[in-house]
This record gives structure tokens, sequence and C-alpha cells, in this order.
């Protein structure tokens, strides 16, 4: 592995690590305080809010102090298998390889990830399941170097889960991760790739802490591509960030990057600096590996300038340090082989105690499975023998009942079409004298002004009468041929999409004077945008007839707004007034979709047929349709069409 691959992966671990939670002293003390308030109550109990309290302790002791974290999360664990907790116990073993990997205890800390990834998925949690897996893929790209693929598959599985689970901040930590795995195999393009997609999601997010790292790492591959001025820009915003934090790790490595930058620049003074200010932060928390790093650095950059005093001593100071870290690789390396060996061992054992036990469970299958079949053909023989007996039952009982549905049915449609048939000429006996009387009026008109016996103002006040009259005939006229078609059956539904708008600014057009010389304010406040998907034809005749309702019953001076929204996967539109309203017993019956009749405010008539229609052409259209109304304050009429269909919202008139 490479120098760059090596910090990058060990900063993105420190990264998801750390990013887990901010200022760990002040957590701490939190923690610490939280738990003892706790424990001094009367009722206090160990439940789960207590283990993910000791669990979250453990974490924030993670790169301050191992032997508390070994305490808090062998504890949390101890009280998660004793409450049955799957989820603190995930957690607990997660926090525990935390803190064998503080203690270089590669074997155990592998062992505490895979337990925990073994739980996560026993219960089911998907969180927790990608959570170990990016501990899991973070060792193999640390640790058991060239398992790449197997860390890439791990890293998949998590950011699958992350996103379906909508966690953006642990997206953004599983890219990251993934980019990091394609920079120690040094693939910079697709490492880019993933970095650019993680600091979209830190954007979006407005995470400034994450804009800053993301950016500090695609920096750091444009580094090693040999783009050092775009790199250095990079660099410089982050540590000006990093500079009002804590972070020493954070700030060495940048520090120690900018440098480099510098001198590849040729620019060695600014080098000089940066690259000392990074040995001082790296020597502040004893990170050896930055250190040599930074040895060399310094080595380069005095050579360069021509102090050959100081570019040989840090040339000794990185011999020194390379030799340290050797041998302690070389330890690290023993340490892992004789893990790798130790597990291997483990799991032949494991997997020789399995195939004696499938052994021993075969031989009992077999006993079983011959006592099985006897006992089947058995009970095949009982149940011939049963089903003969009853089969004959039963064909007559089945009979019986196909019998009685249908004589129920056939009552049913008998006593349907009755009520229908009396519906119906009840309807056309009101249709009949409704329409005689205008016409009967217009008649008498006609001959009055044949015979020029009634004066101009008398013609007038019966001409404002009669064309009253003739307004609603032609209204009644118009819902009773929709509702006419609507009785017929194949009426057909054509959906398209309308633009809601528009289409009641068509129809409040249409009422626009007889709403002025009632003078009623009509007002349409549908929003432009909004728009449905439904029958043009049937909604515009349910608008008219909910418009002309509503200028119906309003007095001088009220109120008539339009107004709509999305709901979900519908468009709902409201048709509200500040007029009469409607009596609780005339509300019963409307919502109970019986035909009611009532004079307007200026003796209006109507046959009840509107507001029959308005519901049919609602629910015929995927729709609903509701009233609400207090009497002596308005109305509001409410129904809904569906929305234009995309991948979130199906077309209803094809789905059912």
């Amino acid at each position: 592995m490479n120098r760059f691959g090596k910090v990058a992966g060990l900063l993105i671990f420190t990264l998801i690590v750390c990013r887990e939670s901010s200022a760990q002293p002040s957590n701490i003390l939190r923690l610490q305080r939280m738990m003892q308030e706790r424990q001094a109550k009367k009722d206090f109990q160990r439940d789960t809010s207590y283990i993910d309290a000791m669990d979250s302790l453990a974490f924030a002791y993670y790169r301050i102090n191992a032997d508390s974290v070994f305490f808090y999360s062998n504890q949390a664990l101890t009280y998660s298998k004793r409450a049955g907790y799957g989820q603190g116990e995930s957690v607990s073993l997660r926090q525990l390889g935390n803190g064998y990997k503080l203690a270089g205890d590669y074997a155990n800390m592998l062992s505490c990830y895979r337990q925990a990834l073994a739980v996560a998925e026993k219960i089911n949690n998907p969180t927790c399941i990608a959570k170990a897996s990016i501990n899991i893929a973070m060792v193999y790209n640390e640790i058991e170097i060239g398992k790449y693929e197997a860390a890439l598959a791990l890293l998949e599985t998590a950011g699958r889960i992350f996103r379906e689970t909508k966690d953006s901040l642990d997206w953004n930590k599983t890219l990251t991760a993934i980019a990091a795995t394609w920079l120690e195999q040094k693939q910079y393009d697709k490492a880019l790739q993933y970095y650019q997609q993680a600091l979209e999601i830190a954007i979006a997010m407005k995470n400034d802490y994450l804009m800053i790292t993301n950016k500090d790492e695609m920096g750091e591959v444009l580094f090693v591509k040999g783009q050092y001025r775009v790199a250095l820009a990079n660099f410089l915003r982050s540590l000006n960030y990093f500079s009002h934090t804590d972070d020493k790790m954070r700030k060495a490595k940048t520090a120690s990057y900018t440098a480099r930058a510098y001198f590849f620049l040729k620019d060695y003074h600014e080098a000089l600096k940066y690259a000392l200010h990074s040995l001082e932060w790296a020597k502040e928390i004893k990170a050896k590996a930055q250190i040599r790093d930074i040895d060399k650095v310094l080595e380069d950059i005095y050579e360069a300038k021509g102090d050959y005093r100081n570019a040989l001593i840090y040339s000794q100071l990185y011999k020194d340090f390379s030799d340290s870290l050797f041998n302690e690789q070389m330890r690290k390396k023993t340490e892992r082989q004789e893990a790798k060996y130790e597990y291997e061992k483990k799991e032949a054992l494991l997997k020789e105690e399995q195939a004696k036990k499938d052994a021993l469970h075969q031989r009992i299958v077999q006993k079983n499975e011959w006592e099985i079949a006897i006992a089947v053909l058995l009970i095949l023989f009982l149940s011939v023998l049963t089903l003969l007996l009853f089969r004959s039952r039963a064909a007559k009982q089945k009979t019986n009942q196909i019998l009685e549905l249908k004589n129920e049915k056939i009552e049913h449609q008998a006593v349907q079409l009755l009520l229908n048939n009396q519906e119906k000429d009840k309807l056309f006996s009101i249709i009949a004298h409704d329409l005689r009387v205008p016409l009967h009026s217009l008649k008498e008109v006609l001959d009055f002004l044949k015979e020029n016996s009634l004066p101009e103002a008398e013609i007038k006040k019966i001409m404002e009468e009669l064309r009253r009259d003739v307004d609603y005939s032609a209204e009644l006229v118009n819902n009773l041929l929709f509702w006419a078609s609507s009785q017929l059956d194949g009426m057909v539904v054509s959906p398209v999409v309308l633009p809601v708008h528009q289409l009641v600014g068509n129809t409040v057009s249409l009422f626009i004077k007889q709403a002025a010389d009632k003078k009623i304010s009509l007002k349409n406040e549908l929003d432009p945008a909004l728009s449905g998907y439904a029958d043009k034809n049937m909604i515009q005749v349910l608008i008219r007839n909910l418009v002309s309702n509503a200028v119906k019953f309003c007095r001088p001076g009220d109120r008539i707004n339009i107004q709509g929204k999305m709901t979900g996967c519908a468009v709902e539109i409201c048709v509200a007034d500040t007029g009469i309203g409607i009596k609780k017993d005339i509300l019963r019956k409307i919502n109970g979709k019986e035909k009611v009749t009532t004079l307007g405010t200026a003796n209006e008539k109507g046959t009840g047929l509107g507001m029959l229609l308005c519901r049919e052409f609602a629910e015929t259209n995927k729709g609903l349709f509701r009233v609400e109304s207090e009497e002596g304050k308005g109305s509001r009429f409410y129904f809904t069409i569906p929305a234009i269909p995309d991948s979130q919202c199906g077309d209803p008139f094809t789905t059912g």
C-alpha cells in the first residue's frame, strides 16, 4: 500500500468514527452526568436508553482511553444480553472492536466486528448491519491488504441500506470509504468520483464539517495526480477550517499535504512553515507515521534550500522512525498471521463439529421420515374415506347456497329497480312542471310584445324574471343531459391532464355577471401550477354546479373563494362561500346521497340534481366528495381528483 493510501485509509476510519459525535470531552461529561442522574432515581433500571448511553460513553472515549472503551462497552454488552436487546448488543460489540483496535489486538477486533454483524443480521436491523459492514470493510482496507473486492462489497451493502433509509450522514460516510478503497488501488478517477458524490450530499445537508473534509480528501487525490495548485487551494481552505478546532490529527495531516504541495511548487519558505506546524501537531498526538513522513518532507525542503546540516538531521530522524515503524509493522504482521491462523483453526473445529452434528441429524431425520411416511399413508386413507362421505353432502349444500344467493340477488335487483323507477318518475314530474312554467311565461311575454299592450318598465321587469327562469331551465336541461348520460351503461371516462386554475377560471367567467348582480365577491385562488388528471367534461360540470350553487345561496356582500392543494396523490379543490349555509337536516340528506331542492337567496329554483351529479362525477373520476356547512355562516364543498401519474403516484384509471 502506498504512503498516501495508508494515510487516507487511516483518516477515513477516523472520520467514520469521529463523525458520529463531536466534542468528545464535553460529551463524556454530559453522558456521565446523565447516567449519574438516572442511577440516583428510585425506579432506576438498566433499560435500553441506559445501555445506549453506556455505548455512547464507550465511543466518546475512543482515541482517548482504551481502558474506558473496554469498561463501558463490556458493561453495555452484558446488560444488552440480559435484556435481550439485540441492537445494543451489536453496537456494544462494535465499540469493543474499536477498543481492541486501539490495543492492537486485530484478531479480537475483527472477531467483535463479525459478531456485531451476525447479531445485526439476526435481528434484521439494517442500520446495525450497515455500520458493522463498514467496520469490517475498513479492516480489509487497513490491515488485510488486498481484500479490496470484499471491502467494496460490504460498503455497497451498507450504502444500499443508507440510501433506502434516507440516512444522508451515513451515506456520505460510505461514499467516502468507497473512495478511499479506490484510492488505495490507485484508481484516482474513481476515487474522485465517489468523493464528489459525498461532497454533493454534504452540500445538500449544509454540513460544513463534511464539506471541508470531503474537499480535503479530494485535494489528496489531486495531489497524487500531480495537480498541485488545485490541491493546494483545497488544503489551505481545509486548514483554515481545522485551525479553529481541536482536531490535531486533521491539522497535522492537512498541514503536511500543504507543505508537500508548496515544495513541488518550489515555494520552499511556505513549505517549511507548514511542515513545522504539521510536525508540532503530529508530536502532540504521538502519530509516529505522520512524524516519520513529515521528517522526510523537512529533509527534502532543507536540501532544496541548501541547508544540508538540517537536511542531515531530519534524514537521520526519518531513518530512525522508519526503522521503528518497520519493526512495529513486522510485529503487527506477525500478530495478524497468528490471528489468522487461530481464526482458521477455530473455523475448522467448528466445521468438524458441525459435520458430526449434521450426520447425527441426518440419521434422526431418516428414522423420522419412515415414521412420517407410515402416518401420512394412514391419514391419507382416512382422508379419502372422509372425503367420499362428505362430498355428496357438500355438493347438495353448495347447490342450495347458490340458489339462495341467486334468489337474494333477484329480490335485491327488483327492489332497486322499483326504487329507481319511483325516483325517476318523481324527477321527471318535477322537470316537466319546472320546464312548463318558464316556457309558458315566455309564450305570454311574446304575445304581449306582439300586441304591444304593456308599458316598457313592466316589460323590463318581466324580462328580468324570465331571464332567471330561462337560466334555471338551461342549467336544469344541462344537468339532466349529463345525469341521463351517467345512468346509461358504458359511460366512458377519458382522463387527461387538467390545468385546474385555467379550468376553474373558464367556469368562473360564466358567473361573473350573475355574481356582480347579487353584489357577491367571486375569486379563483388556485395555484396556476396546480394540475390534476381526470375527465375534463365531467369536472367542468362538477365545478359549474358548485359555483352556481354558491352564487344561488349567497347574499349581497358575501364571498365565494375557490382554493386547492395537493394531498398525497390527489388534488383537493374547495368551493367555499360565506352565504346562508345549510340546515343540519338538509346537510344530512345531501351527505346521504338524497336529492334535495331549496330556493336561493333571490328565490332561484333548483331540482337537487346538481349535487347528485357532483358526487357521482367525483367518484367516477376516482375522487371523493364531501360537504361542510354551518347554518348562517356559509358552506364548503370539497372534491378530489387524482394527481398527474408519475413514479410515486400511479394511474388510478388503469391500476384500479
